[in-house]
């Protein structure tokens, strides 16, 4: 791999992070926005939910950034676990899918009423 490869894919690596962030950063301002729907409309508190999906948010970040050092590191250097891709698999991809599914499946419940106003 070249160096000009490397930078972009290290670029990229970084970037990626802060839709992560935003991501969160969104479910937790639909946290607060369902917790004040729910009191109003005397909901099941299901809000709650919102946290557990940007604590998983949040550890597809924090695998996100050690990905993103695994591209500075120098291959005979890192541990063959970083190599590795069911550990992004389990650790990544699966916690990141989780957790916007549980983000979509409350933000469903919680403004569903939207869609019905006509």
């Amino acid at each position: 791999m070249t160096g000009a490869e490397t930078s972009l894919k290290i670029v990229g690596a970084i970037l990626g992070t802060f839709g992560l962030i935003a991501l969160m950063y969104a479910l937790l301002i639909l946290a607060q926005l369902g917790k004040k729907l729910g009191a109003v409309t005397k909901m099941r508190a299901t809000y709650q939910g919102y946290y557990a999906a940007v604590v998983l948010v949040g550890l597809a970040l924090v695998l996100r950034l050690v990905r993103a050092s695994v591209f500075w590191a120098k291959r005979d250097t890192l541990p063959s676990a970083l190599n590795e891709p069911l550990l992004y698999l389990f650790l990544y991809h699966i916690p990141l899918a989780v957790g916007v599914t549980i983000g979509l499946a409350i933000t469903w419940y919680y403004w569903k009423w939207l869609l019905k106003e006509r």
